[in-house]
């Protein structure tokens, strides 16, 4: 209806050009009309956008001989050449004949090709091929042109498949009507096309071509070209191969191409095996797939409950998800093949990452805070590192689901075919771990206080090596890479670096560590250094020093025990000579004995306890040990 009346504007001599116009009132007639005529089919305001340098160029000749109108973004009439924008819904096309007259008018459809596919089975194929337009041709003209019109027919059909994602098998020219011949009726098969026969066999051999690449199709492709699917493209594959497969089975079964089987088998073709052949593994290609299809139907759910759940809370699904999987190798025949298995289990290792990702935002792991960051970070190591050791489970637990008597086949394949990726995925967040550790470490250094005759030029030290790490970790910020993907070498690039820094750092605070030590008058000093540096002390680079550290810090925690003995003996020898403990003045003889104990104990137990809340990476356990004894053997004694 919309063409017939932009046809009918169009050949309007009477219409009034200035009724709608919008800015040119000497803008052409025939312009004015077209204008009109396409704002009309394609519901826009009369009087919308300046029609008349394009249509006038048109219409006078001077452009080309195709213009296309649609509605443009911002709701106004917009005109262009050929091809139409994406994303248009309806368009319009005006076509300028060879002669003089007005440009033809009609809609141009958004999907393209199979309006051109139904244009060559309606239009062009019926025309070209009627004998009757062919009268006065040589035959030789006739009979190419008439197999180039079957093969454009044949070829727009394979390609409108092809972008539907399905097989579609074009029939041979000149089968029209035979699916209603009766084939053992020889008067019914005089009226068949004698060219029928070579055209079918060429036709089973385009079909053979066709079914071959349909069933060549492999679910791994996807991972072969590194495209990282999912499992759901997995599911989706097998769907698409089983609709495919069905259609390709009802196509090669139909009463047309039955017949004209048969009427190869009269004819004695050797092609006749060929297409039995051809059917016989479509038929065993559908078995397949449907057996497939079926059996992977249960994951969906278990996909998609891993998709919406928040990656946090993702590790009680691993292991039902792991369970459905050693069904479908159980129950499934077709399945039961170690590479099918291993691509569905690297396809669940992508979704982990994919999702791991969509969980940690890459873009802003090493902007924002940095102790939230590494808590997610861990997080997602602790899960994919319990997913592999599910795998590792459920594999050795597979041979429970077989029923007894049941051939048992197990997965012999190496882990590594499943976990390449996800191994490669855990490498790159144990470097974005490290990396935040270090950053979480250095940044104490901003807190870090000495007092003493070198405090305050150790101060300065400490307090230059934090503005040479933020800088050094500033480049991490002012990046706008994803950290965690695998292809980008720019990130280990920078973590080496800032690393390598680090180290720098760790030997030049272990040189300050070493020099307030050094500075430390008693052991009250010693304990106060050592916690000051907290976990600074269990850094590579600054084992050493703390090492040394630690074993004066044991040497004078000794020394203080020996003097505690020495009290408790004093003590002892005293009250036998005196006949009494000395106590505190003023204090009566009982209390004042246990409140001497109490104190000897305190003295004897607080460094023992502060000793323990210092970080052990670093202790000799021999020295230590004995130092514990030590000083356990004098609480027993003020036990007495």
């Amino acid at each position: 209806m919309e063409k017939e009346e932009a046809a009918a504007a169009a050949a309007d001599p009477d219409a009034d050009p200035d009724a709608d116009c919008d800015a040119q009132a000497d803008a052409d007639p025939g312009a004015e009309r077209l204008r009109r005529a396409a704002e009309r089919s394609l519901g826009l305001a009369a009087g919308q956008g300046a029609a008349g340098p394009a249509l006038g160029g048109l219409v006078a000749g001077t452009a080309g001989p195709v213009l296309l109108a649609w509605r443009g973004t911002d709701g106004r009439l917009a005109l262009g050449p050929p091809p139409p924008p994406p994303g248009r819904r309806k368009a319009l096309f005006f076509l300028r004949g060879p002669g003089p007259g007005e440009p033809l008018c009609g809609d141009l459809p958004e999907d393209l090709l199979p309006h051109f596919a139904a244009l060559v089975e309606e239009v062009i194929v019926p025309i070209l091929t009627n004998k009757q337009n062919h009268q006065g041709w040589p035959k030789v003209v006739s009979e190419d042109l008439t197999r180039h019109v079957h093969r454009l027919r044949s070829t727009a059909l394979k390609v409108v498949g092809q972008v539907k994602g399905k097989t579609l098998l074009p029939l041979p020219a000149g089968s029209e009507g035979i699916e209603d011949i009766d084939l053992d009726n020889e008067d019914c098969l005089q009226l068949i096309d004698k060219s029928l026969v070579p055209a079918a066999e060429s036709a089973i051999i385009d079909w053979s071509h066709q079914t071959q690449e349909a069933l060549r199709k492999d679910s791994a492709e996807p991972l072969l070209q590194g495209t990282n699917p999912s499992p759901k493209v997995e599911l989706q594959f097998w769907k698409s191969r089983c609709e495919d497969l069905e259609s390709i089975y009802h196509q090669l079964t139909t009463r047309r191409v039955s017949n004209m089987l048969g009427l190869l088998e009269r004819a004695g073709s050797s092609y006749v095996p060929a297409f039995k052949a051809m059917l016989r593994d479509v038929e065993a290609a559908l078995r397949e797939a449907q057996d497939i299809h079926l059996h992977l139907a249960p994951l969906r759910r278990h996909l998609e409950a891993i998709e919406t759940v928040e990656f946090s809370k993702v590790k009680p699904l691993l292991l039902p998800l792991l369970h459905v999987v050693c069904l479908i190798w159980v129950t499934s025949k077709s399945y039961s093949v170690p590479m099918r298995i291993a691509v569905l289990l690297q396809e669940i290792c992508n979704l982990l990452i994919q999702q791991a990702q969509l969980y940690l935002a890459p873009e802003e792991l090493l902007r924002g805070e940095m102790e939230e960051s590494l808590g997610k970070v861990q997080m997602v190591l602790s899960i994919l590192n319990g997913f592999k050791e599910s795998f590792e489970e459920r594999r050795a637990q597979l041979h429970t689901y077989y029923e007894p008597g049941q051939e048992v086949r197990l997965w012999d394949f190496p882990a590594t075919m499943v976990f390449a990726r996800l191994d490669s995925f855990l490498r790159r967040l144990q470097m974005v771990e490290g990396l935040l550790t270090t950053a979480l470490d250095l940044m104490k250094l901003e807190k870090l206080e000495f007092s003493g005759v070198k405090g305050k030029a150790l101060g300065q030290q400490v307090q230059q090596m934090y503005e040479e790490f933020q800088e050094a970790f500033k480049v991490f910020a002012e990046r706008t890479y994803n950290c965690l993907d695998l292809t980008n070498l720019d990130f280990e690039q920078d973590s080496f670096a800032f690393q390598q820094k680090a180290a720098d750092l760790d030997g030049r605070l272990g040189t300050v560590l070493s020099q307030a030590f050094s500075d430390a008058s008693d052991l009250e000093h010693t304990f106060k250094v050592l916690e000051m540096f907290g976990s600074l002390l269990e850094r590579p680079g600054m084992a050493a020093d703390a090492a040394d550290s630690y074993s004066v810090l044991l040497h004078r925690l000794s020394s203080a025990l020996d003097h505690a003995q020495l009290l408790y003996c004093r003590q002892m020898k005293a009250e036998l000579e005196l006949g009494r403990a000395p106590v505190h003045r003023n204090m009566p003889p009982v209390a004042g004995a246990l409140c001497w104990a109490e104190e000897l104990r305190a003295r004897i137990q607080l460094p023992l306890g502060r000793l323990r809340s210092l970080p052990q990476c670093c202790l000799e356990p021999a020295e230590a040990r004995r130092v514990v004894e030590k000083s356990e053997a004098l609480v027993q004694l003020l036990d007495r």
